[in-house]
């Protein structure tokens, strides 16, 4: 399991604020248009900006995000 730590921490400190940019993009944008903003269509929208990453590094990415500003509030 430490190895997935390790491949997580080092996912967070080369991708997170790459993927927090994007993200609060999608979410400003489908704000702007007044759409429903949902986890598969944010997804598919970082994917298009960071194709280097799959769809399962991107959830857990926008998850950490998430969580990240719930604990701050």
């Amino acid at each position: 399991m430490g190895k997935v730590n390790e491949y997580s921490v080092e996912l967070l400190e080369d991708w997170g604020d790459s993927v927090d940019i994007h993200y609060t993009q999608f979410l400003e944008v489908a704000f702007f248009l007044k759409v429903a903003a949902d986890h598969k269509m944010a997804v598919a929208f970082i994917k298009r900006k960071l194709p280097r990453l799959n769809e399962n590094e991107i959830s857990f990415l926008i998850g950490e995000i998430i969580d990240g500003y719930q604990e701050t509030l």
